[in-house]
């Protein structure tokens, strides 16, 4: 009976533990996007005197994966805010529909949004930028977190996501391509 009942515990248990997931901050938005359809990055806040957050967006899963490092409060949507430093901060969402995994089922259609940081100057010219879908909720969340690599480029009103040269931050069984590779563009107005 004693073994019956720590059966029933441990396989409840390692359910509940495996199932734990920070819930994300979900983006009301109405989109008429279609599938396959490029992005549309809408500027959603822009600030002076701000920096990146380095020790999340390097790291995002000691914040904010399914066993943290540091207990953050809030959601993983945070390590993309701002703090204080001496540049120009621009956030971009991008709503559009897109294939979702479905444990086995036929592919879901759904609705996803995509978050785009960009760092400038005082002349635009851009000094860095992430790039992450809010709606990933697979571990390791690092997997799906870009960074730009372009060199001597100026942020204007839409500009193509492609330039950005965005590559993955996490060595992912040392793939070859790391590389972004999806349409979109970056709109200021």
């Amino acid at each position: 009976m004693k073994l019956y009942i720590f059966s029933i515990l441990t396989i409840f248990l390692s359910g509940f533990v495996s199932c734990q997931n920070k819930p994300i901050q979900t983006i009301e938005e109405v989109s008429n996007a279609k599938l396959n359809e490029a992005k549309v990055y809408i500027l959603k806040k822009q600030k002076i005197n701000s920096e990146f957050d380095y020790s999340k967006l390097n790291d995002i899963d000691a914040h904010y994966g399914r066993f943290p490092k540091f207990k953050e409060s809030d959601d993983i949507i945070s390590a993309f805010e701002p703090i204080k430093g001496q540049y120009n901060y621009y956030q971009f969402i991008a709503t559009y529909k897109g294939n979702s995994y479905n444990d086995g089922g036929p592919t879901l259609i759904k609705e996803f949004h995509d978050i785009l940081i960009i760092k400038t100057d005082s002349k635009n010219q851009i000094i860095d930028a992430y790039q992450y879908t809010l709606e990933w909720s697979e571990p390791d969340f690092q997997i799906d977190v870009y960074k730009s690599t372009a060199k001597n480029l100026t942020l204007t009103d839409n500009l193509q996501l492609n330039t950005l040269k965005l590559n993955r931050t996490y060595d992912l069984w040392n793939e070859k391509d790391k590389t972004l590779n999806e349409n979109g563009i970056i709109r200021l107005k």
